[in-house]
């Protein structure tokens, strides 16, 4: 891993630590002293367990770099303190919007996330009642040879007509840059490429070599080399995609359900000139 790439990963977790808080604890056994603060082992431990998993193990690899950085993260702390920074307007300012953020998506958890209930079942009875969103595109794979004028271009026709080699054809005349592959342009779905090539590789067989067509690029001889029918993904590859989407799903209606309980008869008023009167990515702040 680069050294910046590591140092990234060390300020985004010591950026975690700190956010969830990072207080003197008495009890535990000492992990380091400095000063008249101590960092318990336990401690440690527990904000360890609050990192995300994928990051609990950079952690544990590099833990005598993150118990450093947590030093260094309640020094700065202390010195913020003795200059009473809190007390600063624009920190003061942030510090409510946090706190706000907190205790409301606390109240989410108690009255949302807590309350849903969950079935392992829905997602495999969603499957067979939705099939059809699961199954996959139709994909064609083309190879073609783009010359610069039509009278080229039938003579590109001609020779494949006679039994010439496609791919030979297209590396020695092609103009396109797909030439140095014999014309292969891949794998591809409806809606990828332009009208013109679409309208001409959807009505050929495996194998069928077009006639010519012109587009905004010039003129087109096209072979289709495969065709992959649409086919029905297995339950097990979307499973765990499936129920995290229809969990969130759950956990919108619940929130929005919840919301419309707690709001009443409240009315609320928008005042649409003010709204509107607010335009452009560049909103001058209010003084």
């Amino acid at each position: 891993m680069p050294q910046k790439s590591k140092y990234k990963i060390l300020a985004f977790l010591v950026f975690l630590f700190a956010i969830s808080g990072c207080h003197p604890k008495k009890e535990g056994t000492p992990l380091v002293r400095f000063g008249l603060e101590t960092i318990t082992k336990e401690e440690f431990i527990g904000k360890l367990h609050e990192l995300p998993k994928e990051i609990q193990s950079i952690a544990i690899q590099r833990k005598k770099d993150f118990v450093e950085e947590m030093v260094n993260e309640r020094i700065l702390a202390q010195e913020a303190d003795k200059r009473q920074l809190k007390n600063l307007p624009d920190v003061k300012a942030l510090l409510a919007v946090a706190h706000q953020k907190i205790i409301v998506a606390k109240l989410i958890e108690i009255e949302v996330d807590r309350k849903i209930k969950w079935n392992p079942s829905e997602a495999s009875q969603y499957y067979e009642s939705h099939k059809e969103e699961f199954m996959t595109p139709l994909l064609l794979k083309a190879s073609h040879i783009l010359m610069s004028s039509e009278e080229e271009a039938n003579s590109i026709k001609a020779q494949l007509d006679a039994g010439a080699d496609f791919e030979t054809l297209a590396k020695s005349h092609s103009t396109d840059n797909t030439a140095t592959r014999g014309g292969d342009i891949g794998y591809f779905q409806k809606g990828q490429l332009i009208p013109e090539f679409e309208e001409q590789a959807f009505k050929l067989e495996k194998g069928e070599i077009s006639q010519v067509f012109k587009s905004q690029f010039g003129y087109h001889v096209l072979k289709l080399t495969d065709r992959v029918e649409p086919s029905l993904k297995d339950f097990k590859v979307v499973r765990a995609r499936l129920e995290s989407q229809l969990l969130n799903e759950k956990r919108s209606r619940a929130l929005k359900a919840f919301i419309e309980k707690i709001k009443g008869n409240a009315k609320i008023e928008i005042d649409q000139k003010v709204l509107d009167s607010i335009a452009g990515p560049f909103v001058t702040k209010p003084s």
